[in-house]
């Protein structure tokens, strides 16, 4: 039987972990429990692809007679957008929804690491869709839960990419943090939108990233202006947090500016053929869904970005047939036109 300290050592070494940790396999608390379902409901409400996912699974539901679960990160700070003093708008991919490559190392480590605990004659699986991995991440020591709802690590600050291993090895445990955000409240009085309303919640409807990336429906014109250029992504929490200050860029695995902050003119009425071959295979194309949403999101932020260099793109939005497009494309002309 190995022991903590040599699974560690494992996963640092072999599978690119930055920081680990040991959690109990304990079933979550209901509070955990209502709180995940509840947002799991909002937003399986407004996109298809979230709609069957309302469930939170107890780490026995994954493996028998389960006692730990392992918790590792990896940093995803990739700094923060092009600054080549290019006028031309651009807005805001987030760089998860494209990057296969974070995600493919992320299944390739989980394999590997749970191939290395059978070898050991430990049972372990990695767990699917319905297991708050925050919440066993702050018992397992990884970081603090800062105000703005988020995993903050001493190391990796909020940039800090979650992954976890249930087995029915009775490892030792680690300690869970002490310590909070104190009398700080940079990233609630930031949010452009108030979700972050209340210190430690996060009202999911409210949040930009709902709005860009879950809704399938119009944006609420109250809404649009607090968008600004953002198409698909929303980081002010992280950016303005003081934990994330002088963080190194993972600059292994970052992709280049033009995906994730493209131009968004060419953007407005991208073909479908286009779209496809970019964003339909990604995780970008599951969460968002189709290219008429996209163009909606380009519509606001291109209204919000105030260049008349757009109007010409946006006056052959105003005339397609699809009436969200449209629609979004006529209230951003209003936009740049009247201010």
């Amino acid at each position: 039987m190995i022991d903590s300290k040599q699974v560690k050592e494992f996963l640092k070494e072999k599978c690119e972990a930055e920081v680990v940790g040991i959690a109990p396999a304990t079933p979550f608390s209901e509070e955990d429990k209502k709180r995940i379902t509840d947002t799991l409901k909002i937003m399986g409400e407004v996109n298809p692809a979230m709609s069957g996912n309302v469930s939170v699974f107890d780490a026995e539901e994954f493996v028998d007679s389960a006692k730990t679960v392992i918790v590792y990160g990896r940093n995803v700070y990739f700094g923060t957008g092009p600054k080549d003093g290019n006028e031309v708008p651009r807005g805001a991919i987030g760089n998860f929804y494209l990057n296969q490559n974070i995600m493919n190392k992320a299944a390739s480590k989980s394999s590997q690491i749970i191939e290395y605990l059978k070898s050991k004659g430990i049972n372990a699986d990695s767990p699917f869709a319905g297991f708050p991995q925050k919440v066993k991440a702050l018992e397992a020591g990884i970081g603090i839960r800062g105000k703005n709802t988020l995993v903050i690590n001493k190391k990796l600050g909020s940039w800090v990419s979650l992954s976890t291993i249930i087995t029915d090895a009775p490892l030792e445990l680690d300690e869970p943090l002490e310590g909070d955000c104190g009398t700080c409240t940079r990233c609630i009085d930031a949010c452009p939108t108030g979700a972050l309303s209340s210190p430690y919640t996060f009202q999911v409807d409210r949040c930009i990233i709902y709005h860009l990336c879950h809704l399938k429906e119009a944006i609420p014109v109250d809404v649009r202006e607090k968008i600004g250029v953002r198409t698909a992504n929303c980081t002010v929490c992280s950016d303005v947090c003081p934990y994330n200050k002088n963080l190194k860029v993972n600059e292994t695995d970052k992709l280049p500016d033009e995906m994730i902050y493209p131009e968004l003119i060419p953007l407005m009425n991208i073909s479908e053929g286009e779209y496809e071959r970019k964003y339909e295979s990604q995780m970008f194309g599951f969460i968002m869904g189709g290219r008429r949403y996209l163009r909606r999101n380009v519509a606001v932020a291109l209204g919000n970005a105030a260049s008349e260099q757009a109007l010409p793109c946006l006056e052959i939005a105003i005339k397609d047939e699809d009436p969200l497009v449209s629609s979004h494309a006529r209230w951003a002309i209003g936009k740049i036109k009247n201010g």
